[in-house]
């Protein structure tokens, strides 16, 4: 192996969690922001990912205080896409000049606008656009320089199933992609790295229309899965559950489109994908069952703000965001 590199994983959970024991295990100095439980469990036992090929334990470093860990060569965002915003400013003792971060995020992400060349991606007065409903602001993009960034869409189901231990189902697959549609040496190195740590990475230099790709999924599954709390496979094996996600992956397809990109797959092609999956409990379902706030911002809001931008209809999208807005509250409020 070349020379290891060092590795903050910011939230350690399902999907930050497994990079960070691959990496681990690979040789790389990695360390993790972790809380409550789960850190301590980290910290006596190390960090443990089970799948249905082996099981992997490692020693990380582990610490609830960024600061703690110093220059890094690459930083990934584990969290939820809605946690992210009080990080970024967190992130500066971690940066170098040439640190990659790298938001391992579902949904429409904050940086979407920055390097596009859609007629939607510049605001009026010239400057970058930014989506009210997840960066309402613009401050996201101010407390991240976003030279630093590098889209990854992730194609990996996990769950935290007891502090410190992370369940896989054996996917590991990660596309990579500047946000200014180059084929980078940073970004070569990445997929080295990823692969050399057994995951499977794809270079695109349309990380775009993975995004969308990965939406048109996300945006339809999840909300069922926490509307009905059933697993990926029962989802599938319903067939009036699967016409209305039919109806929005159209939508989202179409509004993929409306901004200059290409969903990459058909709808049946996106069903067998989640077919594939297996008995897995989508994110927003794990994310109900342990009470937290749900991903809604970027798999929901940020299309339907796009939607009326392009004034592109999407109906279905619109109906799913308001009951599960509504679950969200009644969850919170107790």
């Amino acid at each position: 192996m070349s020379k290891p590199w060092k590795i903050v994983v910011v939230g350690a959970g399902a999907v930050g969690g497994a990079m960070a024991v691959k990496f681990a295990a690979a040789g790389h100095a990695v360390g993790v922001l972790a809380r409550g439980a789960h850190l301590q469990s980290i910290r006596h036992s190390g960090l443990c990912l089970e799948d249905p090929q082996e099981r992997l334990c490692v020693e990380v470093q582990a610490n609830e205080d960024l600061a703690a860990f110093g220059p890094q060569d690459l930083v990934i965002l584990g969290l939820k896409a809605h946690q992210i915003a009080p990080i970024l400013p967190q992130l500066r003792p971690l940066l170098r000049m040439d640190t990659v971060v790298l938001p391992a995020i579902n949904g429409v992400p904050w940086w979407y606008f920055h390097g596009d060349s859609s007629t939607y991606a510049k605001a009026a007065d010239g400057s970058t656009a930014h989506l009210q409903s997840i960066d309402p602001d613009g401050r996201m993009l101010a407390d991240l320089d976003p030279a630093h960034l590098v889209g990854c869409v992730v194609h990996a189901s996990a769950e935290v199933v007891s502090p410190g231990v992370i369940r896989g189902n054996g996917q590991y697959r990660y596309v990579l992609g500047e946000p200014t549609h180059q084929i980078t040496a940073r970004v070569q190195s990445l997929a080295a790295l990823f692969g050399a740590a057994g995951c499977d990475p794809q270079v695109t230099p349309r990380i775009r229309d993975a995004i969308w790709m990965k939406l048109v999924g996300n945006a339809t599954f999840n909300p069922v899965a926490g509307l009905t709390r059933a697993r990926m496979n029962a989802i599938c094996d319903n067939p009036e559950l699967i016409e209305i996600i039919r109806a929005g992956m159209a939508e989202i397809m179409g509004l993929a489109r409306a901004y200059g990109c290409d969903p990459l797959v058909s709808i049946d092609q996106r069903l067998d994908i989640a077919r594939g999956i297996g008995p897995v409990k989508i994110s927003t379902l794990q994310d109900l069952e342990r009470g937290r706030a749900l991903e809604i911002a970027a798999l929901l809001h940020a299309p339907l703000e796009m939607a009326r931008c392009a004034q592109h209809p999407m109906p279905t999208l619109q109906l799913l965001s308001s009951l599960l807005g509504e679950l969200d509250r009644q969850a919170c409020a107790h």
